[in-house]
């Protein structure tokens, strides 16, 4: 099978190039490498360095006709997404139609990487279901929920085939602290540097962990199955920040100590999913428990 990843020279989207390679499909690579990394993939991967936002982006899809697109390119920074949003919605809402556009004229079906930031805060600290409110409360998430009404409505409007995966908080191996990188990456930069972990806020907010890998086989069920709908990718656990900081000092046999900045703009309070329908549709289930993966990272499996 002939595929097309936006993003692929990132965190999640090199991996899920291996992973293709791996089932034997021809998997080619669109990257403005802003955040992501050549190295990461294997060197007999074609890559075109490309925006998604550039109308270059539309064009080359309908020339490779592809099967599918997984499209992971984005801007996923929250502190840009405050302050630069216009740079947000184009990375996000004009790059989206861009790689709908390429869909439409090759025939392709869609994958798209999604957020659970297009809730918002879950309510009670309950799971979110796919169902449930869409509260962006950043301009990140509502950058993904204004990209999902375009490709759901383009389903409509020209019958692309699509699959919309709404990931809870991405971490594992590979993950920068910086740009891309998230919580678990910024500890892990600050343990291994020997400084206090930085919480943003009380750190009792709390987060619903997946690893990679089983983002990564959410998107590889996602070929065959649940067309025309979204799933939640998490494992409807919530940990607390400040929680995930002891399980990390346990792990590194050592303590660093804390150091709480002010709570940033935009961050939901709590957030985890319910990925039952993923189970129930495209037969999917996170394998990799947070203990798991993080002995992993620390090298204690």
């Amino acid at each position: 099978m002939r595929v097309v990843v936006t993003g692929g020279a990132g965190f999640i989207g090199s991996r899920l190039v291996r992973a293709l390679l791996e089932r034997g499909d021809e998997a080619i690579v669109i990257d403005d490498l802003s955040t992501g990394n050549a190295g990461r993939l294997p060197a007999a991967v074609d890559l075109h360095r490309i925006h998604a936002e550039d109308a270059a982006t539309a064009k080359l899809i309908a020339e490779i006709r592809p099967q599918v697109v997984f499209h992971l390119a984005a801007q996923v920074g929250m502190g840009t997404s405050i302050r630069c949003p216009a740079e947000d919605g184009r990375s996000n809402v004009i790059g989206t139609l861009r790689v709908l556009e390429g869909c439409r004229e090759a025939g392709s079906k869609l994958v798209f990487s999604s957020t659970s930031g297009v809730y918002g805060d879950a309510a009670g600290g309950r799971p979110l279901r796919e169902a449930s409110p869409k509260k962006p409360s950043a301009p990140y998430g509502l950058s993904k929920w204004v990209a999902e009404q375009y490709i759901e409505h383009a389903g409509k409007w020209w019958g692309t085939p699509h699959t919309i995966l709404r990931y809870a908080n991405v971490y594992g191996p590979g993950q920068a602290a910086r740009g891309e990188g998230g919580v678990v990456a910024c500890f892990m930069e600050r343990i291994a540097s020997g400084q206090p972990l930085v919480i943003h806020g009380d750190g009792e907010q709390s987060r619903d962990f997946v690893h990679v890998d089983d983002v990564v086989k959410a998107n590889i069920a996602a070929i065959a199955e649940g067309d025309g709908e979204a799933f939640n990718i998490g494992t409807g656990i919530a940990t607390s920040i400040n929680g995930l900081a002891d399980r990390c000092e346990r792990l590194a046999a050592a303590s660093y100590g804390r150091l709480y900045e002010p709570g940033r703009s935009g961050d939901a309070r709590s957030s985890r999913l319910s990925s039952r329908k993923a189970a129930a549709v495209l037969g999917w289930k996170p394998a990799i428990s947070l203990e798991e993966g993080l002995s992993r990272l620390f090298g204690r499996k």
